[in-house]
């Protein structure tokens, strides 16, 4: 795996590794333990500028297959979105592959011969922290990644919808009554076979809308997100905002482990008081602009189809009851 976990070492970095080992007295498994963790940190940088690469050779590739694919299941687009989709998911498997085999099997081996009273038992905790924490940060950038790949199956609906009105434009003022002959007017967008009552003669027609009428209803609530997209992000951007708050104060809290000046600890303290205080702003902030989207969204869902305003607005609060 990019050669990074090879046995062949680095003479003159052995050395001084052992030589700062000699100096500070630490134990004789710690050079190892800072080697792992140094390979761990450039293996996931490589497998970072991997999925990069993917992704950014990828996007606009699926994007204008999509566009091109005249197939009404666009199946040439996901069968090449699910190979990509699969790369993706082969390099994270190569990170949780190699945790297990050089970071936890390392750990677990130390962990039974290190008594947790032993002095030395917190270096292999701060390594263990540390290691995590790095393959957290990789799992974050496979998640952007991921979502960044599932984004190109986002059809632009705005033009789907535009075909429908401008059909309705064309068809609203052409329907007959069968008994009569009168003009009937179609008043809205309907979604279903619907019985419209002849002005002049009073008799029931029957009116079946197109298909592209149709998918109106199937359309709908993704047009309604693809409008409100950006108060969704300000609501995802909140909750991640949390995320890495907590990080920040994670490692403030890691940095106290081995200093002993009251004085610079009072001051990582102050820090991390600091930070949890933005964090539990944003825990209670998160919410709200949720819902501040999820309103949003049902509002235009309802003007694209205000046949199901009552159907949806149920949905809506039974939404509001998980929040």
């Amino acid at each position: 795996m990019f050669g990074l976990f090879n046995k062949s070492k680095n003479k003159e970095n052995q050395a001084n590794q052992t030589n700062q080992v000699s100096r500070e007295s630490y134990p004789e498994w710690y050079a190892e333990l800072q080697e792992s963790q140094q390979r761990w940190f450039a293996f996931l940088e490589k497998l970072e500028a991997k999925m990069e690469e993917l992704a950014v050779a990828a996007i606009p590739e699926l994007k204008q297959l999509l566009q091109d694919d005249e197939d009404m299941y666009k199946r040439t687009f996901q069968r090449v979105y699910s190979g990509i989709n699969g790369q993706l998911n082969n390099i994270r498997e190569k990170a949780r592959d190699t945790y297990e085999e050089k970071i936890d099997s390392i750990y677990y081996d130390l962990d039974s011969r290190v008594s947790v009273l032993d002095k030395n038992h917190d270096l292999l905790s701060d390594f263990r922290s540390a290691c995590s924490d790095r393959y957290n940060d990789f799992d974050y950038k496979y998640d952007y990644w991921r979502k960044q790949i599932e984004k190109t199956q986002e059809r632009d609906l705005e033009i789907e919808y535009k075909k429908i009105l401008d059909e309705y434009e064309t068809i609203k003022s052409k329907f007959n009554c069968t008994q009569c002959g009168g003009n009937i007017e179609i008043e809205k967008i309907f979604l279903i076979e619907t019985y419209i009552t002849c002005p002049y003669c009073q008799t029931q027609n029957t009116f079946a809308p197109s298909t592209l009428g149709r998918n109106l209803q199937n359309i709908a609530k993704e047009l309604a997100e693809q409008r409100t997209a950006h108060l969704y992000d300000a609501y995802e951007s909140e909750k991640d905002k949390e995320r890495d708050l907590y990080h920040k104060r994670h490692e403030l809290s890691l940095s106290t482990i081995h200093e002993s000046d009251k004085k610079v600890l009072a001051e990582i303290q102050a820090k991390m008081d600091d930070l949890e205080e933005q964090r539990q702003a944003a825990i209670k902030n998160a919410p709200k602009l949720y819902q501040v989207y999820l309103r949003a969204m049902y509002d235009e869902w309802n003007k694209i189809t205000p046949d199901l305003k009552e159907h949806n607005e149920k949905m809506y609060q039974n939404q509001l009851q998980y929040l």
